[in-house]
């Protein structure tokens, strides 16, 4: 459930380059000391301007992220920021990424009101002083210059971790959480009475995300935090008419509008409890029966933990969350203002380019498979019901015209996925996706 933003085309960077990077963390040593800085910012505007506040700069905890791949090579997402060295002007460390004022932005209340959203950009805590730059694509879909801080990191380094008292429990330890993907799991809706529920609900969702590839197969890549954040009201806003209770996290249904939509504008919050544990990945875990969720871009996933379909929302979003993949659905209602693109999607898993020579999924295309691939488009409209008997290319790899929220123009690389209908199967090129963001967490 995210925003498509169009951009570039993407570049096919080698397992050999991440390989590479694999074999030391030099720059990591050289530069970086082992914490984490979060810089706390307020990011408002309206549909055709935003602006950038800092808010506050405090110590976040161990450094559990990259120290082998420090420059993001992938070029993902509307947003990034770079640590630049300020003696040397060497870029030392970067971070694609999006956010929910980006998607909010895209509305149709951005264009009547100016809003402003709780953001952070976390890095390992810089030697020296440096500058964060921060980037965005523009109407061209070239990244540019939109803000930029210099920042003493000696003027904080009294600042002592801090977070809020809470239960924490590892559902799954396999190593430093420098060598590995850290993801944290928080209770939002639960009460202290509900803590056994919550653990129970966790080590569901873990079952489901691990039987799915690639992630089954990596299962020795990951470590899996619980941080239990209580609320003092069991349940979720809006998961019935009129309901609001007091949930610690401030998530909500309807987000933009969208009855199924779940997002918090509670940033700060969220990563004041999720900083109990070093992280990579987020996951607030809904206590509600209520089908819902959302996942944006190395921000956190939202899943409602007790629907009949929760299962596949958890690993849809995370798609969305750990590597960027595009909604490849164009049926059901969204609250973005959509229109075909300019420009080469920036994500994996859908295009708008149909020469075979410069297909991103080109290496994976059989010579036999026809672009456009032909599917069962027509029927499939009129009954919203994909036949994968019917499907002729069912299983391999083309480009099926229907993604990313339009009927035409968009294209993904197989007939089904995980991202765009209930299947609990990701795609090939989405798994090839997945695995070339994980790869740069993990030491080989």
């Amino acid at each position: 459930m995210k925003k498509i933003t169009p951009l570039l085309l993407f570049s096919v960077i080698s397992t050999l380059t991440i390989a590479q990077s694999n074999k030391g963390n030099s720059i990591f040593d050289k530069y970086f000391v082992n914490k984490t800085m979060r810089v706390d910012y307020i990011h408002g505007g309206n549909a055709v301007s935003e602006d950038f506040k800092v808010f506050g700069i405090k110590n976040d905890g161990e450094w559990g992220g990259r120290v082998r791949v420090m420059n993001d090579p992938y070029n993902l997402g509307l947003y990034a920021f770079d640590i630049v060295d300020a003696a040397s002007g060497k870029i030392i460390y970067t971070q694609g990424f999006c956010s929910v004022f980006g998607e909010w932005q895209t509305t149709a209340e951005a264009g009547k009101m100016n809003k402003n959203f709780e953001e952070c950009a976390r890095f390992p805590w810089p030697k020296n002083i440096f500058k964060l730059v921060m980037r965005k694509r523009d109407s061209t879909n070239t990244f540019q210059t939109i803000w930029t801080e210099t920042i003493n990191p000696s003027m904080y380094a009294d600042a002592n971790h801090a977070y809020p008292a809470v239960k924490v429990h590892y559902f799954l330890k396999s190593g430093n959480p420098k060598d590995k993907v850290d993801v944290v799991v928080l209770a939002d809706g639960y009460t202290v009475a509900d803590s056994a529920d919550f653990s129970n609900d966790v080590q569901q969702l873990i079952d489901a995300f691990f039987s799915v590839e690639p992630f089954k197969s990596r299962k020795t890549d990951f470590n899996v935090a619980a941080v239990y954040s209580t609320s003092s009201v069991s349940g979720i806003r809006l998961q019935k008419p009129n309901y609001y209770p007091s949930n610690i996290l401030g998530s909500s249904y309807y987000t933009f509008g969208t009855e199924r939509y779940v997002l918090t504008e509670r940033e700060w919050t969220v990563r004041d409890y999720a900083s109990a544990v070093p992280y990579d990945f987020l996951v607030i875990l809904l206590n509600s029966d209520k089908y819902g969720g959302g996942g944006i871009y190395n921000l956190y996933i939202t899943a409602s933990a007790k629907s009949v379909s929760s299962n596949y929302v958890m690993v849809h979003e995370m798609g969305h969350h750990i590597a960027g993949l595009a909604d490849e659905y164009y049926t059901s209602d969204v609250a973005y203002q959509v229109t075909a693109p300019k420009y080469e999607p920036w994500e994996f898993n859908i295009t708008a380019l149909l020469n075979t020579n410069n297909l991103k999924w080109k290496k994976m295309v059989e010579q036999t498979t026809p672009i456009p691939t032909p599917w069962q488009k027509e029927n499939y409209e009129r009954t919203g019901r994909l036949r994968i008997a019917d499907e002729v290319y069912a299983g391999k790899v083309g480009a099926f015209e229907g993604a990313g929220y339009l009927s035409k123009g968009l294209y993904r690389p197989e007939v089904d996925c995980i991202m765009f209908s209930h299947s609990l199967t990701f795609c090939k090129v989405c798994q090839e996706g997945l695995n070339r963001v994980l790869d740069m967490y993990v030491a080989r």
